[in-house]
């Protein structure tokens, strides 16, 4: 009997470790990027926005921890469409237009949770995946999408590659020049984000 009480107190412990919420302050740092990669029949192209664009205030998160798992809420990056740059002057002009930036100038970015292995011995160096709801046009898909990340100190990088199509959320390929030059219904999309975190509180024990 006693045995039994030391187990489930046992339990009890780990299972109250694995739930514990956390709030975390995040800031992007500036040499952060997140690109589009695209292409029409005839070239690619490319559409980037450095981390001075992509968010200027720290974010708060709500994160908590359950094995490998990490759950986050009360997070969103909204990314102003318009503040996407190019050395293709043409190809961002009809970006803006196929994401109707003026109608709906933020394209919204909100991570569910973190599913993650550590690949070096120091377990500095991890990989796994991401669960991503991505917004564009007032509609939402979720992805999950590979990612690595890495940390030195309380700075925080990582990476992750996704391939989509734009069709996903409403929007028709354009064609040009009487269907001469055709765009591709499918993008890539290639995030490098770099977070200095800091954590403010245990929020709660469940």
């Amino acid at each position: 009997m006693k045995k039994l009480l030391y187990f489930l107190a046992f339990s009890f412990i780990i299972s109250l470790s694995m739930t514990a919420q956390t709030l975390v302050s995040a800031e992007i740092q500036k040499n952060s990027s997140l690109t589009i990669n695209g292409s029409t029949n005839i070239t690619p192209f490319k559409i980037y926005q450095n981390g001075d664009k992509l968010c200027r205030s720290k974010l708060s998160v709500v994160t908590t921890q359950n094995q490998n798992k990490t759950l986050i809420s009360q997070n969103q990056l909204s990314v102003v469409v318009k503040n996407f740059d190019s050395n293709n002057a043409m190809a961002l002009k009809d970006f803006l237009k196929l994401l109707k930036s003026d109608s709906y100038p933020i394209l919204q970015v909100q991570l569910n949770y973190l599913d993650v292995q550590p690949i070096s011995e120091k377990g500095k160096i991890y990989t796994g995946e991401a669960l991503v709801n991505i917004t564009i046009t007032g509609k939402t898909k979720q992805y999950i999408i590979p990612i690595t990340f890495n940390s030195t100190g309380d700075v925080y990088t990582v990476n992750g590659c996704k391939k989509l199509s734009i069709r996903d959320f409403g929007l028709t390929p354009e064609t040009k020049m009487l269907g001469m030059i055709k765009v591709s219904e499918w993008i890539k999309i290639d995030f490098h984000i770099i977070c200095k975190i800091s954590i403010d509180n245990e929020v709660a024990k469940l």
